[in-house]
């Protein structure tokens, strides 16, 4: 999660790559109904070429089973894009089958990296991290997006009651003029923080050329980092609780 246009997707895409490995089925979410970009940054379409059909023939009257919706990436990796499909009307689902839709994914994967949207007006946000383990709260090093993030995770912490020991701050984008690390930590002291990634000149490339799952050398290192921060932290989290 994270305010909107701090690199939600990008991050989403990249971190389900350095999870991968031969024992780790996972799949990404895209439940950023307003601004899904996840099918985009991969270089596929939205939706399986089943659901296409039926789209064409004005044929989803019938439910749509979750699975129907899974697009394989590679091997190890599947894409969920079309989520929309299972709303109940425009923007709108409900908790229950939220629930449902999650409970039945978790019976086949190791993994679920969920990208949600900015927006907090939508109550299946809300129940989207209430059923998630590990929030991965991204923000960008800066006094404006600073200070939007933080009257976003007040809504998150105090007025949807989601723990605060539940997210982890990861800062992205850094740069050299951003806020220093150490006054960062001040910042988000209470808060777990599972490092920062590097603003980085291949990004555009990346998305422009669909070539994101392939990340470069420099930019799967600070991933790599990421990635065992975040294993500590969920190991730390899981003795918590």
């Amino acid at each position: 999660s994270g305010t909107n246009g701090v690199g939600k997707s990008v991050v989403t895409v990249n971190l389900a790559k350095v999870l991968e490995n031969k024992n780790n089925k996972i799949l990404i979410i895209d439940f950023d109904v307003f601004y899904n970009s996840l099918h985009t940054i991969l270089g596929i379409k939205k939706y399986p070429d089943k659901i296409k059909n039926k789209i064409r023939k004005n044929d989803l009257l019938q439910e749509i089973n979750v699975e129907e919706l899974i697009i394989k990436i590679n091997h190890k990796i599947d894409l969920i894009a079309g989520i929309n499909l299972l709303f109940d009307a425009k923007y709108q689902i409900s908790s229950m089958k939220i629930k449902s839709i999650l409970t039945k994914l978790k019976e086949s994967y190791d993994t679920i990296i969920i990208d949600t949207t900015s927006e907090c007006f939508f109550d299946y946000t809300k129940e989207i991290m209430k059923q998630c383990n590990f929030h991965i709260f991204i923000v960008e090093a800066n006094l404006l997006e600073i200070k939007k993030a933080k009257k976003l995770l007040n809504i998150y912490i105090n007025e949807w009651k989601i723990p605060q020991k539940g997210f982890h701050i990861l800062f992205n984008k850094y740069n050299s003029n951003s806020i220093d690390s150490s006054i960062l930590k001040n910042i988000f002291s209470g808060f777990s923080i599972i490092g920062k990634l590097s603003l980085n000149s291949k990004y555009n490339l990346m998305i422009n050329r669909n070539i994101s799952i392939n990340i470069s050398k420099k930019i799967q290192k600070e991933y790599e980092k990421i990635k065992q921060n975040i294993i500590k932290s969920y190991k730390s989290f899981k003795m918590l609780n």
